[in-house]
């Protein structure tokens, strides 16, 4: 079992910059939840959470969830009869989520193919066109 430490990853701008996704807790159902905590404004916080299930009687196979959560705060202005700035309100979420089911007999070499797929996927064109610009596939 792997112990709870901070996640660094980069961010998608022109000059990437690493993020430290720090550790929230682990909930009573095993999600371990992560937060950038550096804007400062816990609603806008963006998350990660991670949860390994393990086989079952039913499933023989092992799950992994991760979810990335990004929130976007409104945009605020202190056009109130007092003048004083409303408290931000979190406009919506911009998320993803990755399963990896992971059968009890896959191989090593499987799982690293698996994710080595993943990976390059989520870095293809296609993929990326999809996400960054609403590009459907045709």
């Amino acid at each position: 079992m792997t112990a709870i430490a901070a996640l660094t990853l980069a961010n998608g701008e022109a000059t990437p910059v690493n993020h430290t996704f720090s550790p929230v807790r682990i909930a009573a159902d095993g999600v371990a939840h992560y937060a950038d905590r550096v804007g400062g404004i816990a609603i806008g916080f963006p998350t990660v959470s991670i949860l390994m299930r393990e086989p079952t009687k039913q499933s023989r196979a092992y799950k992994l969830t991760i979810k990335l959560v990004v929130p976007t705060l409104e945009q605020t202005s202190a056009s109130t009869a007092t003048g004083i700035q409303p408290a931000p309100t979190k406009a919506y979420d911009t998320f993803g989520y990755i399963d990896f089911v992971m059968h009890e007999r896959s191989t090593l070499a499987e799982r690293k193919n698996a994710i080595a797929f993943l990976r390059n996927a989520l870095a293809h064109a296609v993929v990326t066109s999809a996400i960054e610009s609403f590009e459907a596939i045709y």
